[in-house]
Order: structure tokens, then C-alpha cells, then sequence
């Protein structure tokens, strides 16, 4: 899935760089953008390639997840299923690896195991949560452990969205998709 209009966020998370950066080049004329109703700022897509090719950086707009899982027949499972709807996917396999990951991969989307060894789901999604550059990642939670109590607690920090295993790839999908456009 390929947007017409990127965000702030989006554009520094493709370019890796912080939002303030993005408004430096918006203020400074380097990108074009407009200002929504209510005052935040977006970005076309024909803009945004413009930029791209003028500073000489790749232009290739394949959303991002990053599978974290310690099961490695999840992690192929979920991997074809992204790659095989034109996703750039990337695989850690325990927490710690995660949150290293997460921050040089950037991406849109995390899917993210609850129960693992070292470093918990729980850990990284508030990692995610509380850290000013990365708050804007969706993370959906997809556990093997559904009790009401790791929902709970998974929501509190922060997921945006929960699922028991095992569950059906149109699913994931739709739920990815959704909150992509969200």
C-alpha cells in the first residue's frame, strides 16, 4: 500500500531523521507541504519524490514491519504474508533485539510477541510508547497468552491493537492496513 500524502512523522521516518528536521525543510522551502484544517502539516506524494531525487536519496515507499517473535515459524509465516503484500519486513527475535532494531529500521508497523525470553513484549512496547521519536509506530500485539490480565497490561502500554494466536493472515492484513491509514 502506497500513500498519496505523508505526514511529518512519515517523511522523518523515511528519511530517518527527527520531525523537527522536517519542519526545518518545510519552513526553509526545501519541501513543499500544506497545513490541514487543523493546522498540521502534510505532504504529496509528488512532493515529497521531488525532494528525494533533489538530495539524491532513494525514493521506494513499501511500508515497514518489524516482526518480533522468538517462534521461528511465526516469523516465516508473518514474513511471506508481508513480503507477499509488498511489505520491507524485518525480523527480530527477542526483545533486546527489538529495541535496538526498531530505532534503525523504523517501522510503520510492529508485531510483537507478549512472552519472550530476556526482554519482554510488555518492555518494548512501552519502549516504543515513551520514546518522543517512535510514539507514532502502531504495535499490534499478537499473543499466544490472551488473559485478560496481558491484554490489560499490553494496552496500558500501549498497543494499538491485540490478537490471540493463531489468527487468520486476512485479518492481520486488514488490521495492519487500517492502521497504516489511521
Amino acid at each position: 500500500m502506497v500513500k498519496d500524502v505523508f505526514t511529518t512523522y512519515e517523511v522523518a521516518q523515511y528519511c530517518k531523521v527527527t520531525i523537527t528536521t522536517v519542519v526545518n525543510w518545510i519552513k526553509d522551502g526545501s519541501l513543499a507541504a500544506y497545513k490541514t484544517k487543523g493546522g498540521h502539516r502534510r505532504i504529496k506524494k509528488s512532493d515529497f519524490e521531488e525532494f528525494l531525487r533533489q538530495h539524491n536519496m532513494p525514493v521506494s515507499f513499501q511500508q515497514k514491519v518489524l516482526i518480533v517473535d522468538d517462534d521461528y515459524s511465526i516469523q516465516t509465516g508473518l514474513r511471506k504474508l508481508f513480503e507477499g503484500d509488498n511489505y520491507e519486513v524485518e525480523v527480530a527475535s527477542n526483545g533486546f533485539e527489538a529495541g535496538i532494531m526498531v530505532k534503525e529500521f523504523m517501522p510503520s508497523v510492529v508485531m510483537l510477541d507478549l512472552i519472550m525470553p530476556e526482554f519482554d513484549g510488555f518492555a518494548v512496547c512501552e519502549l516504543i510508547k515513551k520514546h518522543k521519536e517512535l510514539k507514532y509506530i502502531k504495535v499490534i500485539v499478537l499473543t499466544g497468552f490472551p488473559s485478560q490480565e496481558n491484554i490489560a497490561r499490553a494496552k496500558k502500554a500501549g498497543a494499538d491493537r491485540c490478537f490471540a494466536k493463531p489468527i487468520e493472515n486476512k485479518e492481520i492484513l486488514e488490521a495492519v492496513n487500517s492502521l497504516i491509514k489511521s
